[in-house]
């Protein structure tokens, strides 16, 4: 396996990384969603520049769209191993306990707008025990099968679509 396959998924998942950390430790944990998904959307970019990577300086561009697709896989794999390692470390020290604060914190407020507008069928006396369920529910295989199953199903699409696309001895 050649070195190079690492360069791009290393660069995604370090700006990735990097962007989480300054959005949630940087006192901008409210737009940590928004980091996240623009972080999670350019995964397109970096999988395609990867796949023209390869195409141009392992494959001497000519390359079969299943090397092709297999190049897009490496860099999915390898840039979700990454980051999941980063999740599971980050959940571990501090984002488990800033959700449970969250919900402990703003959940019933939440809960009695969604039972006022109708969304939720449940009493103002059964809200402790819906914010207790949903602490519950935190965990860390929940956190990372959601980058796992993100970064494969946006991954793959770009990977299959680049593949089709790059194929044959189309100059870039």
């Amino acid at each position: 396996m050649n070195i190079k396959t690492f360069i791009f998924p290393g660069i995604y998942s370090t700006l990735c990384i990097i962007s989480i950390c300054i959005a949630f430790y940087g006192g901008y944990s409210q737009h940590i969603n928004k980091v996240s998904i623009i972080g999670w959307l350019l995964i397109i970019p970096f999988c395609v520049m990867a796949m023209l990577y390869s195409k141009k300086t392992l494959f001497n561009n000519n390359i079969g769209g299943k090397d092709a697709v297999k190049e897009g896989f490496k860099f999915i794999v390898f840039s979700t191993i990454i980051l999941v390692i980063f999740q599971a470390i980050f959940f571990t020290l501090d984002f488990k306990a800033y959700k449970i604060d969250f919900i402990q914190t703003y959940g019933v407020d939440l809960a009695k707008a969604q039972i006022k507008s109708g969304n939720l069928k449940i009493t103002d006396a059964e809200i402790p025990n819906l914010i207790s369920k949903e602490i519950e529910q935190i965990t860390l295989f929940k956190e990372c099968t959601s980058i796992v199953f993100k970064n494969l199903f946006l991954g793959t699409i770009t990977a299959i679509v680049t593949a089709v696309t790059i194929r044959g001895n189309f100059k870039f």
